[in-house]
C-alpha cells in the first residue's frame, strides 16, 4: 500500500508541477517556470540551512586521535570554531562567577554540544519562524525536534535564559541578512585559512 501511494504522489505531483504548466504555457516555457520555481526554492533553503552551522563563532565537534567524536563522551575533547577557539570557557566562567554554586556542565554534554553547533537567527519572530518552517530556531530544533516548529518562538526565551544561566553559548543572529553575512565572512576565512597557515 505505501509503495503504491509512493508512486501515485510522484505521478500527482509531475502532472501539477511540470505537465499542467507545460499545458498551459508551451513545452518551453512550462519546463522554464518548473525549473526556475526548484532552483528558487533549493537556493533559499540551502540559504536557510547554512547560516545556522556555518557561520562565525559556531563550533564543531571534534575528533580524537582514534576517530572518537566529541559528542560521544570524550571528557577531553570540546568542540570547537574553526579559529580553535571554545566559546563555551567564557560563557561558563561569566555564568561561575554569577552563580558559584553552579553545577558544571561538561563540553562535550550532549544539550550543550546542540547549542554551540548551532546558531538561531530571527529570534522570537513568528514571521521568519513560519517562512523558514523553524529553522530559524535552529538551537530549539536540535534540542527539541519532536516539537512542532511553531512551538519554538514561545520555547526561545527559557533555553536561551537556561543556557546562560549554565554556561552554555546560545548564539543567535537578529535577522537572516546578519547571519547570512557573517556565514560569508567566514566561508570566507575557511577558503583561505591554510594559505595563511
Amino acid at each position: 500500500l505505501n509503495v503504491a501511494r509512493f508512486w501515485l504522489m510522484k505521478a500527482v505531483s509531475m502532472v501539477y508541477m511540470v505537465a499542467l504548466p507545460c499545458y498551459s504555457h508551451g513545452a518551453v516555457k512550462g519546463m522554464c517556470l518548473f525549473m526556475l520555481g526548484h532552483f528558487t526554492c533549493g537556493e533559499l533553503l540551502a540559504t536557510m540551512f547554512i547560516v545556522n552551522h556555518v557561520i562565525e563563532g559556531v563550533c564543531f565537534a571534534k575528533k580524537s586521535n582514534d576517530g572518537e567524536a566529541t559528542a560521544k563522551g570524550r571528557k577531553g575533547l570540546r568542540p570547537q570554531t574553526a579559529m580553535g577557539t571554545t566559546p563555551m570557557s567564557e560563557t561558563r566562567s561569566k555564568a561561575s562567577a554569577a552563580n558559584s554554586e553552579l553545577k558544571e556542565v561538561p563540553f562535550n554534554d550532549w544539550a550543550a554540544v546542540q547549542c554551540q553547533t548551532s546558531v538561531n537567527w530571527s529570534p522570537g519572530s513568528w514571521f521568519w519562524n513560519h517562512f523558514s518552517g523553524g529553522l530559524s530556531h535552529q538551537i530549539e530544533h536540535h534540542l527539541f525536534p519532536s516539537i512542532c516548529h511553531t512551538n519554538y518562538v514561545h520555547i526561545q526565551d527559557v533555553v536561551e535564559k537556561t543556557c546562560i544561566e549554565y554556561g552554555v553559548p546560545y548564539q543567535s543572529e537578529p535577522s537572516l541578512l546578519s547571519a547570512y553575512k557573517k556565514m560569508i565572512s567566514h566561508l570566507r576565512f575557511l577558503g583561505t585559512e591554510k594559505k595563511q597557515g
